[in-house]
């Protein structure tokens, strides 16, 4: 099952890269200082045309970065914690499903001998209850292993959006870093500041790209959690609801020795 499949990094290798985006947040304000440093420093030495160019450039880096800092805090300030996730799978699948499937079988009209040893109404209406009880079992156990899954799944995609934002941030400060270093010179300062810009409009839509991904999948999710919690509260397995249990009133003298019809007896060969 899903939830059983281990996880592919550990609580550290998970903090390091938390850690790593902090550093990588770091080098990007660094190349930035840099590279407005430098396009600053050569705007009165700019004809006036590049100049006026090279200040919206600078600008619309400057809200290009906002965004960029906007997109990657919402997650960088709550990265979810995939462990947890996957903590709760295993607890769903072993202490709950576990059981319930180690129980159902045990209901099973070849399993049990209350039918071989007493009769009567009352024991009648005792084994007739038994086979919904079964099925209640075996949806407990087909429920669990579902929200194992999907606690599971919701696990990885943290750890997949998490490669995906990081593999994106990387890329953008490898190039924000040559493109500081090409804002060094007069005539590098304008296409750099361009540069700058088109490689951060792209970061900023990779990163909304797979932020939004993983969005849809949680959404995805909790719709397939809730149908499961309507099928706990179904009338199918579990009648009002409830644990079923039997409607008979058979059961409400269920003695052995007060003399009436409902009274629990041996077979004849018990």
């Amino acid at each position: 099952m899903v939830s059983s499949i281990p996880m592919t990094l550990s609580e550290s290798e998970f903090r390091e890269k938390l850690a790593k985006m902090g550093e990588l947040l770091a080098e990007v304000e660094r190349h930035c200082g840099k590279l407005f440093g430098h396009c600053n420093q050569f705007l009165s030495k700019l004809p006036e045309f590049i100049s006026q160019q090279l200040r919206r450039s600078l600008e619309e880096l400057n809200n290009l970065l906002r965004k960029f800092f906007e997109e990657v805090t919402k997650i960088y300030l709550n990265p979810g914690w995939p462990f947890s996730l996957w903590s709760a799978a295993q607890e769903w699948t072993t202490k709950i499903g576990g059981p319930a499937s180690g129980l159902a079988p045990k209901l099973g009209a070849d399993q049990l001998r209350i039918d071989n040893y007493w009769k009567g109404p009352a024991a009648e209406a005792y084994a007739s209850i038994l086979p919904a009880q079964q099925k209640a079992l075996e949806e407990i156990k087909a429920t669990t292993d579902a929200i194992g899954s999907q606690l599971t799944q919701t696990a990885f995609g943290i750890i997949a959006m998490w490669g995906g934002v990081l593999a994106a941030v990387v890329s953008y400060c490898i190039e924000l870093g040559a493109e500081a270093g090409a804002a060094a010179t007069v005539v590098g300062a304008p296409p750099a500041a361009a540069a700058a810009g088109a490689s951060t409009a792209k970061v900023v839509g990779l990163v909304i790209a797979v932020t939004a991904a993983f969005g849809a999948y949680v959404g995805t999710a909790v719709d397939s959690l809730t149908a499961l919690q309507q099928t706990l509260h179904s009338n199918a397995a579990f009648p009002d609801g409830r644990w079923p249990g039997s409607t008979t009133t058979d059961f409400d003298d269920g003695s052995l020795q007060d003399g009436d019809t409902t009274d629990w007896r041996l077979q004849p060969d018990g």
